[in-house]
């Protein structure tokens, strides 16, 4: 079967990763675009039946409760998508022997490391989101066509489903620029921004490339913090406002956020720069 015969299905796929993903694999297969409305993923039985009639060759699982601090009062709902629905959803891959795409995240670590995390390194998640992430990444991790994506700090045009304001942090800060005169923002927490074009554009080389079964870092190179991403976003679109660094004391949330939670990418080939992701993303 050549790559264009290939079925992909893509869950999640009107979400802010999931909408990326569908644009930029036009072309690499004969493509399935589900969300909840066409399967509640955390139901197994009709994951098992509408998988096992579809038989994709790929399933790319783009869906997850993301609500970071939700989580800490959503346990239960939290698991049931991050990690019980993605039992199911390999146990379904592996009836079918299709590759299995799966996306995690920074908050499996705990953020004190100061050199980084790369693909080898022992996730220890402080918060609840991160619990049940990890949960869901073993499941992925055991299965023998299982590609665990971890990235970080998700940017992207289309809106992200299920978070309470529905904006990502790049238009979160354009919009309060242009409602306030002072932004203050933490300057003691350190990621990789990424871009969910980028992202995309990643597993699209992933699938046509020969890459084996594992764990992947993939997010835009070098850290910042989010006051630095700040700063770079006013810069760039000339938006003249006061921009103060606080730290995380200053503006406490329900869940603990890592402080340093670096992903080393040192198996795929390298992102671009994020800055240069951002600059592309603003003048889109």
């Amino acid at each position: 079967m050549t790559q264009d015969n290939k079925k992909i299905l893509i869950l999640g796929a009107r979400g802010m990763l999931g909408t990326d993903l569908a644009h930029t694999l036009v072309g690499s297969g004969e493509l399935y675009l589900w969300d909840k409305e066409e399967l509640d993923v955390t139901c197994e039985k009709l994951v098992q039946i509408k998988i096992e009639a579809l038989a994709p060759d790929i399933i790319i699982n783009a869906t997850g409760y993301t609500d970071v601090d939700g989580a800490e009062s959503n346990k239960e709902i939290a698991f049931k998508i991050n990690a019980e629905a993605v039992k199911y959803l390999v146990e379904s891959a592996s009836l079918v022997k299709a590759k299995f795409i799966h996306f995690s995240t920074e908050h499996v670590f705990s953020g004190e490391d100061e050199i980084g995390y790369d693909e080898k390194s022992i996730p220890n998640p402080i918060n609840v989101y991160g619990d049940s992430k990890l949960a869901g990444e073993k499941y992925v991790i055991e299965y023998n066509k299982g590609y665990l994506i971890r990235t970080s700090w998700l940017y992207g045009h289309a809106p992200q489903l299920g978070k309470p304001r529905g904006l990502n942090f790049v238009d979160t800060m354009l919009k309060l620029g242009g409602e306030q005169t002072e932004i203050k923002v933490v300057n003691d927490q350190f990621g990789k921004l990424t871009y969910t074009r980028d992202l995309a554009m990643s597993i699209k080389n992933l699938l046509s490339g020969d890459y084996q079964p594992g764990i992947y870092h993939l997010i835009n190179e070098e850290s910042a913090s989010w006051y630095e991403v700040a700063r770079e976003i006013f810069k760039l679109k000339n938006i003249h406002i006061k921009l103060t660094p606080i730290t995380s004391a200053d503006y406490v949330t329900p869940a603990r956020r890592p402080k340093k939670a670096v992903l080393l990418n040192t198996k795929f080939s390298t992102l671009r720069l994020w800055i240069e992701a951002l600059e592309d993303y603003l003048s889109s």
